[in-house]
């Protein structure tokens, strides 16, 4: 086994499906196929069960989802302290939303297009995946990363922050999730009219209740009332397992952030709002002159990225 097999198995965890993260990695699905089976000998355990239909994570694999994605995190710091200490090598430290796993294929094809724009640049994603502005504002301004990649509403007139700036890259569609059973579910698109007085699905943990404030924004802006169902997460599995129990809940999700295990999850509906006011901003965030040379490169390699990952939905 080795290190970058458990990036691959990250990979492969959030698409559950070998072409597709095969593609993402840019090995064939065979060396995935090997590099899966290695690591399943590795820990004496299958990770995932395989169907001809589907792929599903075992609950040994749910387990170590977690401490793969930490692992290859440390790797890649070590990696990213050595060459800062010790190399000439340019690099770009990016945080906020770019941690959350369904972006990781939109890094992957940002860093591409970077390596075909300056090869002597690269992009180190940080670990910090909150969406609060405040946070991020705090983390550039303590030197913890270069810049952030966030999401706001539309129509609002941002929370104030001082000595920073923003690049827009893009507009970020949203969807709501329901059960099967949800009187909602069969509707092929829904405006903010339908939403009226529903309850909508918080999830609350650390690295989840700062999104709760982009959805509430949302909500209120577009002039929908609603109520809250706080439902506790600690990782992107147990918002998956939560479906089950949602009831009539209502769960919104920019519809780049959908995980596959519940787009393939046949008990869920994922349905489409339509709207501008409906509609979430996609912007970078930096500290005027600070790597700001960087930050213009690596900005178009971001956008061409997520424009190329959102034609995909």
């Amino acid at each position: 086994m080795e290190i970058e097999h458990l990036r691959e198995f990250a990979i492969l965890a959030r698409h559950l499906n070998f072409r597709e993260a095969a593609a993402d990695l840019h090995i064939s699905q065979s060396a995935l196929s090997r590099h899966i089976a290695a690591l399943e000998q590795f820990y004496g355990t299958a990770l995932f069960k395989r169907d001809r239909h589907a792929v599903y994570l075992t609950d040994a694999g749910a387990f170590l989802l977690d401490y793969a994605e930490q692992l290859w995190e440390q790797f890649s710091l070590s990696r990213e302290h050595l060459q800062r200490l010790f190399s000439g090598e340019r690099h770009l430290r990016i945080s906020g939303i770019v941690g959350h796993p369904s972006f990781y294929p939109c890094i992957l094809n940002a860093e591409t297009r970077l390596r075909a724009a300056d090869p002597t640049v690269t992009l180190r994603v940080e670990r910090n995946t909150s969406a609060s502005l405040l946070e991020q504002v705090e983390a550039l301004q303590s030197d913890e990363t270069d810049c952030a990649l966030l999401l706001s509403s539309v129509a609002s007139t941002r929370e104030s922050y001082e000595n920073m700036e923003s690049i827009r890259l893009g507009h970020v569609p949203v969807s709501l999730i329901v059960r099967r059973d949800h009187p909602l579910a069969h509707e092929p698109l829904l405006t903010a009219d339908a939403l009226q007085n529903g309850r909508f699905v918080h999830f609350t943990g650390p690295d989840f209740s700062p999104y709760w404030h982009v959805f509430s924004q949302l909500l209120d802006e577009a002039e929908i009332t609603y109520t809250t169902a706080p439902y506790p997460a600690n990782s992107e599995y147990d918002i998956i397992r939560a479906i089950d129990a949602m009831g009539t809940d209502l769960y919104l999700s920019p519809r780049t952030s959908i995980l596959p295990a519940i787009a393939q999850n046949p008990d869920a509906a994922i349905i489409p709002l339509v709207g501008e006011e409906l509609t979430l901003d996609l912007d970078l965030l930096y500290r005027p002159g600070h790597k700001e040379d960087l930050v213009r490169l690596v900005a178009p390699c971001l956008e061409g990225a997520f424009a190329a990952f959102n034609a995909t939905l």
